[in-house]
């Protein structure tokens, strides 16, 4: 057991665990926070132009974002390309 009291059962795969880290990340509005604030400030500091332009994307609803950000993404670290759905 962890400190929290809970572990991530063993036997699932990455895919699962994904989901329940996301399902963890929406129910808490100060992670998701902390973790978008983060994140901005490193796509910031690796391609300030790009992070602007893609964050006005997301923010617009635009139907080109998700390829965008996912491509940032890749660019920012490309040791594992993402598997967000464009």
């Amino acid at each position: 057991m962890s400190g929290t009291g809970w572990e991530i059962p063993t036997g699932l795969n990455e895919s699962q665990v994904v989901r329940l880290f996301n399902c963890a990340v929406k129910d808490d509005d100060t992670l998701a926070g902390a973790i978008v604030e983060k994140l901005y400030g490193t796509m910031k500091d690796f391609d300030a132009g790009r992070a602007k332009k893609t964050v006005e994307l997301i923010v617009d609803r635009d139907t080109t974002a998700a390829s965008k950000f996912k491509t940032l993404l890749d660019d920012l670290w490309p040791r594992r390309a993402s598997n967000l759905a464009a």
